[in-house]
């Protein structure tokens, strides 16, 4: 969640930024409206699920889940959330709860779980997913198709950025 909503202007970035050395105010303004409208828009993508009485992390191992019918660990799903194990397992707790899923144990090592899908969370995914790419596609009708484009390649250029200065932090 980005927590700023009021917004600096450019003469006030442009003012921090000779008091304080910022090399790149421009940077900085680009990076805090990428970041407010990415907190809008992720908030807008919550509420949206939150009138299904759904988080992302159900949603989406739903949608795992859906994907693998064979079923995953809870590691698994886990990495493919990008949330905690303790976090996935608790998860999965009110997921199993409330009859969305279900945990057998690893037939290839009894010390862990596989979780399935079962027909509740079926039915759930398919009352869901209709409404979200409903939303999704009014969402996304405010863009053209040039920009769509533009906006996909500049986002596939975010991750490598991020593990580059993470790599050069961590060699100093």
């Amino acid at each position: 969640m980005f927590e700023l909503k009021d917004l600096p202007s450019r003469e006030t970035l442009e003012h921090f930024g000779k008091l304080y050395d910022n090399p790149d105010v421009e940077g900085l303004y680009t990076w805090l409206v990428w970041a407010s409208a990415t907190d809008e828009m992720l908030s807008a993508f919550n509420a949206n699920l939150a009138h299904e009485n759904l988080a992302q992390t159900p949603f989406f191992v739903l949608l795992l889940l859906k994907r693998n019918p064979g079923g995953l660990s809870i590691g698994a799903l886990a990495d493919g959330v990008a949330v905690a194990s303790q976090t996935m397992t608790r998860a999965i707790k009110q997921m199993e709860a409330a009859g969305l899923c279900t945990k057998h144990p690893d037939p290839d090592d009894g010390r862990y779980w596989i979780v399935r899908l079962t027909p509740e969370g079926d039915s759930t995914l398919g009352r869901v997913l209709p409404k979200h790419y409903e939303w999704v596609a009014k969402f996304m009708s405010h863009f053209k198709d040039d920009e769509r484009e533009l906006l996909v390649k500049l986002m596939m250029r975010v991750a490598p950025a991020l593990r580059t200065m993470r790599l050069e932090t961590e060699l100093g």
